[in-house]
């Protein structure tokens, strides 16, 4: 499986290219302070003697030429580290969203909808601002200290020996800060975590919280985990915000131990060691001081992305637990022919878990118009996941069209399936771009006629805009009831082989939901399965599955039911009575 970094396979050239640029920028800085050292030394001292001021004016100019040539190259490094930065920042999310949309719902759930959102957010924001050091910066830090080491040793080597003690001492201890910090922003970040899904259970739960008047109870949930990132997160901040003081202090001390050793080689070199010498030296550690400054700032960045990394990584290389292993094209059947069939099916949501579902056996016969009912935690939705597979059994197996499940090709199953849920999702954008995603080829006249089917062409032809009327971010400007028809008409968009309505006519007044049943059982050759609570509505089913705490009680007709499931008549007495 390829990992974070395979995204910056695109962009090697920049990666590369950046550098050099960089490179030369290094050079020219590094050349400068030597220019400085011939004017002062050299052109100073000429001037004052004959008034001839070319020296000075050459070196100036020859300074001022490595500046103008220092930031064309730098300009240029910036272009190329903007392009693999932003490039590579675009390629994993991409890749991400697609590992997501890949995996099952066992893995999905396990990651959490909050840590999948800070992923995708959070860590690519970190390691896009990675990859924009490493080409500008990485390179360019070490390079200016390693070089005014050097130039140091030039000019005199005993000051070169306090330039490298320095450089000693600093990286021990920018390494030491790095070796205590690095795990706890792993640490940090699941806490992130943590609090982006208590906002998004608070966002989404907003009516449940409100009518519960459970607000302060939330807000005081957030606080406390907001406080307890606050104290852990301050910690690692104080051990960074220590990098700069203590580079500060050490380069200044160097800086006196130069002009105090450099005072004393000017009175005993004679004037082998200059005025000149120690300015130039003072520049080098000034450059020494700018680029450790830079690799202590790069040690948080690289240290918060080596933990992002490790996040993406562990998303990028996980499996889906479904597998699209097809091993023959898709085919079709006769109508009677069997187009589900249900052999021992135990189903549980985690090993060690008990199981939902248990030595399940049914069959569908394509064409036919078939039932589920049950109590609440029964089982119900279980059976319809696995139809669609988005979840595979734990034992026993399914058969989709005479063949089991799992050699079926998992896109066309997808196709021949349609499901409807209760909680229904309509996606931001209009009527018309919803129905569509049902199928996506479907001509106004195909549209109007599945409203129809759904029972809601009226409402949405109430409208001035009809099909173009706005849909906003997950359909809150429509009812219940509206949503609920609206789903329905695009699965029925799909032309599948089975439609599923999981509860999905809850929100419809008794009426309506007999013309919606009414429209749909009319489609020739359509297979319907109805998933309800109400026995009203499953009343004229082929068969209606009867189940009980995980198993089937009992299969059969409504009239046949009523004398042999104690289960299905306490349920139809039930609602006859309260009616």
């Amino acid at each position: 499986m390829k990992k974070t970094f395979y995204s910056l396979k695109k962009y090697k050239k920049q990666m590369i290219l950046g550098p050099i640029f960089k490179m030369l920028e290094v050079v020219f800085e590094l050349l400068t302070p030597f220019l400085m050292k011939e004017m002062i030394d050299n052109g100073i001292p000429y001037a004052q003697m004959s008034g001839d001021y070319s020296k000075i004016w050459i070196n100036g100019l020859m300074i001022l030429g490595f500046c103008i040539l220092g930031f064309c190259s730098t300009l240029v490094c910036q272009y190329f580290a903007s392009i693999a930065s932003q490039g590579f920042g675009t390629d994993l999310r991409n890749r991400l969203f697609k590992k997501i949309d890949e995996l099952s719902l066992a893995e999905i759930e396990n990651f959490g909808q909050g840590n999948l959102i800070n992923l995708i957010n959070n860590d690519v924001n970190r390691l896009q601002v990675s990859v924009a050091m490493m080409v500008r910066l990485v390179i360019r830090a070490p390079a200016i200290v390693i070089g005014s080491l050097i130039c140091s040793f030039f000019i005199d080597w005993k000051i070169g020996l306090i330039f490298a003690g320095v450089i000693i001492l600093i990286s021990i201890f920018l390494y030491v800060i790095l070796m205590v910090t690095s795990h706890k922003f792993v640490f940090l970040q699941k806490k992130n975590d943590q609090i982006a899904q208590t906002i998004d259970d608070g966002l989404n739960g907003s009516r449940v919280i409100r009518s519960f008047n459970a607000e302060n109870d939330e807000v005081n949930k957030l606080k406390k985990e907001t406080a307890d990132y606050y104290k852990d997160s301050k910690k690692v901040m104080y051990l960074n915000a220590s990098i700069n003081p203590f580079t500060f202090l050490i380069i200044n001390a160097a800086i006196v131990l130069t002009v105090f050793f450099g005072s004393n080689e000017m009175n005993i070199s004679n004037g082998a060691f200059t005025s000149g010498s120690i300015i130039a030296l003072i520049s080098y550690l000034n450059q020494i001081f700018v680029a450790l400054i830079v690799v202590s700032n790069l040690v948080v960045i690289f240290n918060k992305a080596f933990a992002s990394k490790r996040r993406v990584d562990k998303l990028l290389l996980t499996e889906s637990s479904i597998k699209n292993e097809p091993k023959f094209a898709s085919f079709e059947i006769k109508k009677g022919d069997n187009l589900f069939t249900f052999k021992d099916v135990d189903f549980a949501y985690s090993k060690g878990d008990n199981l939902t579902i248990k030595n399940i056996n049914f069959s569908i016969k394509k064409g036919e118009n078939v039932g589920l009912i049950g109590g609440t935690g029964s089982g119900k939705s279980t059976v319809v996941k696995l139809l669609d597979r988005l979840f595979d059994t734990t034992s026993g197996d399914i058969l989709y069209k005479g063949k089991n499940i799992k050699d079926y090709d998992l896109d066309k199953l997808h196709e021949e399936v349609s499901v409807v849920l209760q909680r229904n999702v309509l996606f931001k954008g209009t009527i018309r771009s919803n129905l569509l995603v049902g199928n996506k080829n479907a001509t106004d006249e195909m549209l109007i006629n599945a409203l129809k089917e759904a029972d809601a062409y009226d409402f949405v032809f109430d409208y001035p805009d009809n099909l173009n009327h706005e849909v906003l971010e997950g359909g809150h400007n429509f009812s219940g009831g509206q949503k609920q028809r609206l789903c329905i008409a695009r699965a029925l968009l799909k032309k599948s082989e089975i439609v599923v309505l999981d509860d999905s006519t809850s929100a419809l007044d008794f009426i309506t939901d007999r013309d919606v049943r009414k429209n749909i059982n009319s489609i020739e050759g359509l297979t319907k399965l109805y998933v309800s609570q109400r026995a009203t509505t499953l009343m004229n089913c082929d068969k209606i599955i009867v189940m009980d705490k995980g198993t089937i009680e009992a299969i059969g007709t409504h009239e046949e039911l009523l004398k042999n499931s104690i289960t299905y008549r306490e349920i139809f007495e039930s609602q006859v009575r309260s009616k």
